[in-house]
């Protein structure tokens, strides 16, 4: 959602640093961990405790109780936010800053984040084009966060600078399809690929708004040029999705297992990934690969006693129908 600019200009290693240089214990999300230099990894959970702590909040809360963080950063992508959500609402911890790349959470007492000003902003980002891509970039972070209104204010400063059109555009989307406002977020998602077609984040939210207002062969035509430019969980998952609501099962069977190997190779959870691709086959009409399927995926230790039964269910359903 954020250009290579952006990301370059707004880096996250200086706030690391400067909260290393305290001393004390920082949480970081998984996928932020490669920034720690590796004097102070001491300071930091390993990457299997800080992935078990993103997805499961009460083992954060564990992890918490023996190491006392002074401050929490996590970054934006999907699996942080389990845990944003739930220091949002701990009485522990407060949000004290928000940032094109992620999210800062200090212990209670703490400053809490504010929106920022728009003459303090010229001052720190006087370039139009770069205040624009922090506007934005920030904007996009609050969105999960629920600040949908606060989100809406630093798009329209944004807007003021008529900078990045394209990026201003999906982040438009994005909150429209949050609010569930589906048809303006896939009008606002094409209007933004028209001005810059390699924009992921706008492809993503059109393949998403193309399910959801019922144009399954629209999106899944999309998702596949989505995943031809950027092939990674997400993109995958939504191929998928899309697939699903074309009615092509063996394109759905194909993005999940590419889905599957990608998560194995980087060491994410597949619980939820081979429960998807057992239910492919089983609708595919393959028994025996859905049940191998579903016996892999029963194994996973992060699913819940609920999941597992579900699994089970579904499991003799089709033995059943096999005898």
């Amino acid at each position: 959602m954020k250009p290579a600019a952006a990301e370059e200009q707004f880096a996250h290693i200086p706030l690391i640093e400067g909260l290393l240089k305290e001393g004390k214990p920082l949480f970081v999300s998984p996928d932020l961990l490669a920034s720690i230099p590796k004097k102070d990894l001491a300071l930091i959970p390993t990457r299997e405790e800080a992935l078990t702590a993103v997805q499961d909040p009460a083992s954060f809360y564990r992890l918490q109780r023996g190491k006392h963080f002074s401050a929490i950063i996590l970054s934006p992508y999907t699996g942080s936010m389990k845990l944003a959500d739930s220091l949002l609402s701990s009485p522990l911890w407060t949000l004290s800053d928000v940032f094109p790349v992620g999210y800062l959470f200090r212990p209670v007492g703490s400053p809490s984040w504010r929106l920022p000003k728009s003459e303090s902003l010229e001052q720190i980002h006087p370039d139009p084009a770069e205040r624009a891509a922090w506007l934005i970039s920030t904007a996009a972070n609050l969105i999960p966060l629920g600040k949908r209104d606060e989100a809406e204010q630093l798009l329209a400063l944004a807007a003021t600078t008529r900078k990045q059109p394209s990026l201003l555009l999906s982040t438009r989307a994005s909150l429209a399809a949050y609010r569930g406002q589906w048809n303006e977020a896939m009008i606002l998602a094409k209007e933004s690929l028209g001005k810059d077609s390699v924009n992921a984040a706008a492809r993503t939210i059109h393949v998403r708004a193309l399910i959801e207002c019922g144009r399954g062969d629209e999106a899944l035509e999309q998702a596949l040029r989505l995943v031809e430019k950027s092939p990674n969980q997400e993109s995958l998952f939504l191929l998928a999705r899309a697939a699903n609501a074309s009615n092509d099962r063996e394109e759905e069977i194909s993005a999940l297992k590419r889905l599957v190997v990608l998560g194995a190779k980087e060491n994410q959870p597949l619980g939820a990934s081979l429960t998807y691709l057992g239910q492919a086959y089983a609708k595919n009409g393959e028994r025996g690969e859905a049940l191998r399927t579903f016996q892999r995926a029963i194994q996973s230790p992060e699913l819940t006693d609920d999941q597992r039964k579900m699994i089970k269910e579904l499991m003799d359903h089709i033995s059943l129908e096999m005898h």
